[in-house]
């Protein structure tokens, strides 16, 4: 395997990652079938929650919308770059920083819960030794 070969699945990796981290919090998520996969670069196809629709260049400068539609490259398109596509949705989409932030209150939450059980457990069972 060459290291283009090696980039190249890099590249696609960290697209399959993105897409399954954020599914939850957009409409759709994919990779482009259509757009060429290369070495340092890989295309996304996302619908926002307000049915808003981008074609997300990943590259080694990061997430960047290059089109309004899916699978189209618009060059006359000013691009932003952002580190992750954590922070890209966050700049695109309000429904996305809400469920976002949903999401994370809600697993919180949880840890709380089992922390606050496993005291109690503890203290069960300091009482009954």
């Amino acid at each position: 395997m060459t290291d283009g070969d090696t980039n190249c699945k890099l590249m696609t990796i960290e697209a399959e990652s993105a897409v399954q981290e954020v599914a939850f919090a957009v409409k759709s998520v994919s990779i482009s079938e259509f757009l060429p996969k290369g070495d340092e670069l890989v295309y996304l196809n996302i619908q926002t929650k307000e049915d808003d629709v981008y074609c997300v260049e990943l590259s080694v400068l990061g997430f960047g919308v290059v089109g309004r539609r899916f699978d189209t490259i618009d060059d006359s398109l000013p691009t932003t770059y952002y580190e992750t596509i954590y922070a890209l949705l966050d700049k695109l989409s309000p429904g996305y920083r809400l469920t976002f932030g949903e999401t994370l209150a809600g697993k919180l939450q949880m840890l709380q819960q089992n922390d606050a059980e496993k005291s109690d457990t503890k203290e069960l069972e300091t009482k009954m030794s």
